[in-house]
């Protein structure tokens, strides 16, 4: 009776809890933007580690140089490039600004986590911004290089490869696209230069044969950051229609190249430096270049005719060295149309100043501030409410499938969003099986639950009809010391019926509260049967219950549906009373954790999810006792394999792309359960290794999953990810 009422108690507390005070969207009328290529230090050659320019000391000291310039401009969105190793220097950087960060691993050869060849490089690229900005990471591009694996947890690839970093910040309720840019480096395609080739000094002369591959390298390598253009303008495309961007970084051209005419042409890109300029004629010539051999002594290491270690350079590493000899404007910010060349408050060259003694990176930075005012007033808003949907959505899937549990099955799934134009769904699936199973469901959900993921609302509503008739259902026994071979069936018949109001009280807090009807009858036992003699009587009947439910989570998933970053920590608790038409009296509390990350490109997710819950109550029937194994907590092993009071749950999962909507899944399902959770050891754990295909819609995804048990192999289908 005392956990009984514990139940009710903290039912009560889920909800009597103070509300967390929601982050508001930023409110500002401008953005203070900075973009710089940090400089690795790296002359790229050798296989065990790159050649290093300077000691660990002078990095060191140009890390803290820096900091300091960057203070000095107080940005608001800082740009990086040639950050190494990515993660990591990132993550330093934000902390030393009390920025927020998000960075994208480009190149690193072969690495797992920091360890690998070449030993010293992890080379990427990162946004950085104020905290009150919300910066979020939004998509990663892949502009041009092998095939390969990009990211922190591994890299496995055997050519260079150029990336765009993409992020959102939200300011004034008005989205704003952060696009990170560093295409690939090569001299420019001009006569001057190679002629510079041809007539080096006496002693560091050229072969025609070396003079002929250098200018063929130069040539693809101008071809190839023209072809990473025009892969970044279709990629612009992908972007919410009207919505302001931002696109910064090193592009390795300048302002007059055949590259950036066209991305300024085709993009309608602002260049802030050259509208600043126009604003001021007068300004100082001395503060045009971002690339400045003259100002930057930093640049006398790769334009020296020797690398790192001394060795003489020849044929393309000797034109690079004559380039980087020269004076040039490589790095800009660009506003992308939304913008007017009124909304430039101001633009120049940044992080150009020494800092005890040192210039803090190779390039100069590009600095601009830029009037917010009128992009927040004429583009789409996004909201911290849910906001309603502008169309009517509907998919249909016919089902045809092979289950292990069910046999061969048949049917329909249905989903609408938005039919009556409140961003409500109703969601239908229709089913039979060869093995008797009769599945109809109906879910009713307003606001969609995809709609009011992340958002703050007064209420939503979830109405849920199932009815899920098992005719060969299986019993083996209560308890972890079930034998498969005691393997019984019978026939399982519950309709279930819950209606839950829920509260979004921050943008990743929610409470939600509902009751929730149940009756399972069990029936058509053989003659030999065990679960019709076990005791309470209820076993080998019908169990019925009515119950209070409620349960308080903090979900910063970026998606319900499909996500790949963020985390779930969910409270739940239930209490069902005995009352004159039902039957069973019961308490259930559970804990609930998962987390979702993406690894590496291509969009690899890692999914985590641990959970446990324990019933409490006197002669609780097998009806209603916490099942383990089958589709949704133990693949591999047979549906409803081992029941008890109580279990833990654990599941992780690789999520890949393959092609198209199709993905793939590498996945292991572990558990075990017990009378109570005081019971619990981790001796004998069920572990099932598994694998799966997904099929994504735009509303739902279609599973496919194989787990493969020591004592049988499941293939299971059915919709939505496990977690």
């Amino acid at each position: 009776m005392q956990r009984m009422r514990f139940a009710i108690v903290f039912l009560l507390c889920l909800f009597l809890l103070p509300s967390v005070l929601s982050g508001q969207a930023a409110s500002r009328t401008t953005l203070r933007v900075l973009t710089v290529n940090t400089w690795s230090g790296l002359d790229y050659e050798g296989f065990f580690k790159f050649g290093e320019y300077e000691s660990d000391e002078r990095r060191e000291e140009r890390f803290a140089a820096l900091v300091e310039e960057i203070k000095k401009s107080a940005p608001d969105v800082i740009f990086v490039q040639e950050a190494n190793f990515a993660g990591r220097y990132a993550r330093r950087l934000a902390g030393a600004l009390g920025f927020t960060e998000i960075h994208q691993v480009s190149n690193g050869g072969i690495k797992f986590g920091p360890v690998g060849l070449p030993s010293n490089f992890k080379e990427g690229m990162a946004i950085l911004a104020q905290p009150s900005l919300g910066l979020q990471r939004h998509d990663v591009w892949k502009l041009s290089g092998p095939f390969g694996l990009y990211g922190d947890f591994a890299t496995f690839h055997f050519g260079e490869a150029v990336f765009s970093l993409v992020g959102k910040i939200i300011v004034d309720e008005t989205p704003l696209y952060l696009v990170n840019v560093h295409l690939v480096a090569s001299p420019p395609d001009e006569e001057n230069l190679f002629r510079k080739l041809r007539q080096l000094p006496e002693g560091r002369e050229i072969t025609d044969e070396q003079f002929g591959q250098a200018l063929a390298a130069a040539k693809e390598k101008n071809q190839r950051r023209g072809d990473e253009v025009k892969k970044l303008l279709e990629d612009l495309k992908s972007l919410p229609e009207g919505a302001p961007v931002i696109i910064a970084g090193d592009f390795n051209a300048e302002i007059d190249s055949p590259e950036v005419k066209t991305f300024m042409s085709s993009a309608g890109a602002l260049d802030t430096l050259t509208a600043a300029r126009e604003k001021n004629p007068a300004g100082s010539e001395e503060s045009r270049f971002s690339w400045d051999s003259v100002r930057n002594e930093n640049i006398a290491y790769s334009s020296r005719p020797v690398n790192a270690s001394g060795q003489k350079l020849e044929g393309y590493a000797l034109l690079n060295a004559l380039d980087a000899a020269l004076q040039r404007r490589i790095d800009y910010v660009f506003l992308n149309k939304k913008f007017r060349p009124e909304d430039v408050l101001s633009s120049s060259i940044s992080i150009d100043s020494k800092e005890s003694g040192l210039h803090p990176s190779d390039h100069f930075g590009v600095f601009a501030v830029v009037d917010l005012k009128h992009v927040c007033e004429t583009s789409p808003q996004e909201p911290p409410t849910v906001a309603r949907l502008p169309g009517f959505t509907k998919e249909f899937l016919p089902i045809l499938m092979v289950d292990t549990d069910i046999g061969f099955g048949y049917g329909l799934k249905a989903f609408l969003l938005n039919p009556l134009r409140r961003s409500e769904s109703f969601d239908f699936v229709l089913f039979n099986s060869s093995k008797g199973e009769r599945w109809y469901r109906f879910v009713f959900s307003w606001p969609d639950f995809e709609t009011r993921q992340g958002k703050i609302y007064p209420v939503a509503l979830d109405l849920t009809l199932d009815y899920d008739k098992m005719i060969k259902n299986s019993f083996f026994g209560v308890g972890n010391r079930s034998r498969y071979e005691d393997r019984e069936y019978y026939t399982r018949e519950p309709i279930e019926a819950s209606l839950a109001l829920s509260r979004g009280f921050t943008m990743k807090t929610v409470g939600q509260i509902g009751l929730k009807y149940a009756t399972i009858e069990n029936s058509n036992f053989s003659d030999e049967s065990r679960l019709r003699d076990l005791p309470p009587g209820l076993n080998s009947s019908r169990a019925s219950y009515l119950s209070l439910f409620g349960n308080l989570r903090y979900d910063s998933r970026d998606s319900f549906i499909h996500p790949s970053e963020g985390i779930v920590l969910q409270a739940e608790a239930e209490y069902a009373p005995r009352m004159g038409w039902t039957n069973v009296r019961f308490g259930r509390l559970a804990g609930w954790f998962q987390y979702y990350t993406v690894l590496f490109y291509p969009k690899t997710v890692l999914a985590f999810r641990l959970g446990g819950q324990s019933l409490f109550g006197e002669d609780l029937p097998v009806q209603v006792l916490l099942p383990l194994g089958g589709n949704r907590t133990l693949r591999g092993s047979p549906q409803d394999r081992y029941l008890d009071e109580s279990h833990l749950i654990l599941n992780a999962e690789l999520r890949f792309p393959v092609f198209w909507r199709f993905g793939g899944v590498l996945g292991m399902d572990a558990g075990k359960v017990w009378p109570s959770l005081g019971d619990m050891d981790f001796r004998g754990w069920i572990v099932n290794p598994t694998i799966g295909l997904r099929f994504y819609m735009k509303t739902f995804i279609v599973r496919l999953d194989i787990g493969l048990g020591k004592e049988s192999t499941g293939f299971y289908f059915n919709f939505g990810h496990i977690f």
